[in-house]
């Protein structure tokens, strides 16, 4: 049984003789190179825990305000303090761990690899992820250096990009070229109509609007982008022009991405309003289906059905947050292929539950 598709599925923007069959634009040169990729190692860094509920959303971009999840469930009776012992878990498993210092237990945290080194195993698909959680710095991560399409998992850091150098959102940008993958959303308007800048944002996250996402390509270009991947770490990068709109990289890279896309919305208005955007958006049948009854999620999922590229990327605002990505190899948009990203969603969500502060941080507090 598919699952009906929202908006075209992300393809990247490639010569022809890197991938067959990927859309092409209209008015647009498509000469790009692939850049070179440097293998990262995984964050190990620790940070104080912060209690964080969705963040409201404030002016001047007008979103509707909604109540975390969090928050409805403090009428619940509150939860016993549990003990936190030492980490015990050794190794053995297929992916890599690190940073989880203290845990409440150790008996259910390997129950949880088991689960998680099971799922990993029956995968029949090129499989990769990485996790971290965002007040310890806890981290696992497999295959994490494998590359893959980022299909449209990066407009939501692009976004970022735009908002965090403070763009004018009433801009007025008109449309000049297509999509040619696009059959629906904007590319089915005029050329030469004008939408604002804040209006391309929301087709480009809400409906995963390619079209939208290049016309925000071509005004703004990657400069801003591309450089704050080598601030944050993150070791691919766009072309310019919208020349490469799309891209390769692996889970570690976009991981960073998504981290910074956390830190950018603790502290800024508009990150505040990105995350809306991701909490909403239209197509999400991956983490956030696995998750979004229990917490907020804001995620960003990407697909191609020529390349059967399926990844999704993902805020998770637990009690004590953490981020999510996974990207796949397989036919995309199906109850079958959303199926690993449910369970890997549930297996982190026990194990983000059950990693604990280790004492020197507790005392900081």
């Amino acid at each position: 049984m598919y699952i009906k598709r929202i908006g075209a599925a992300a393809c990247g923007y490639m010569l022809a003789f890197v991938l067959a069959g990927c859309g092409t634009a209209v008015n647009v040169d498509t000469a790009q190179s692939k850049n070179d990729k440097d293998i990262s190692s995984a964050a190990e860094t620790s940070v104080q825990i912060i209690s964080e509920a969705e963040p409201e959303v404030l002016t001047p971009v007008a979103v509707e305000d909604t109540e975390s999840k969090q928050e409805d469930s403090s009428s619940e009776a509150p939860k016993k303090p549990r003990k936190a012992e030492e980490c015990t878990v050794g190794g053995g498993y297929g992916f890599t761990v690190s940073d989880i210092d203290m845990v409440y237990s150790n008996d259910e945290l390997e129950k949880c690899f088991d689960r998680l080194q099971e799922i990993c195993n029956e995968s029949y698909f090129p499989l990769s992820f990485s996790y971290k959680n965002m007040d310890t710095g806890a981290y696992i991560g497999y295959r994490q250096y494998d590359q893959y399409m980022t299909c449209s998992c990066v407009k939501a850091p692009y976004v970022k990009s735009l908002l965090a150098k403070g763009i004018d959102l009433k801009e007025k940008i008109p449309l000049s070229t297509k999509w040619e993958g696009d059959y629906e959303g904007i590319v089915n308007e005029e050329y030469g109509k004008e939408f604002t800048a804040k209006k391309l944002i929301e087709y480009t996250i809400l409906d995963s609007d390619n079209t939208a996402y290049q016309l925000l390509c071509l005004r703004y270009g990657a400069g801003d982008f591309n450089n704050h991947q080598y601030e944050i770490g993150s070791n691919y990068t766009l072309g310019y022009n919208a020349e490469w709109i799309f891209t390769f990289c692996n889970t570690d890279d976009m991981m960073k991405d998504y981290e910074d896309i956390y830190r950018f919305a603790k502290k800024d208005k508009n990150g505040k309003w990105l995350i809306k955007l991701m909490k909403n958006a239209k197509l999400n049948i991956q983490i956030g289906a696995a998750l979004g009854d229990k917490y907020t999620v804001a995620q960003k999922y990407g697909s191609d059905y020529q390349e059967e590229a399926f990844n999704d990327c993902a805020i998770v605002y637990a009690d004590s947050p953490f981020v999510l990505c996974i990207m796949t190899k397989q036919y995309p948009e199906t109850e079958e292929s959303c199926k690993v990203f449910k369970d890997l969603a549930v297996v982190f969500d026990d194990i983000n539950s059950l990693i604990a502060k280790a004492p020197e941080n507790e005392e900081k507090e």
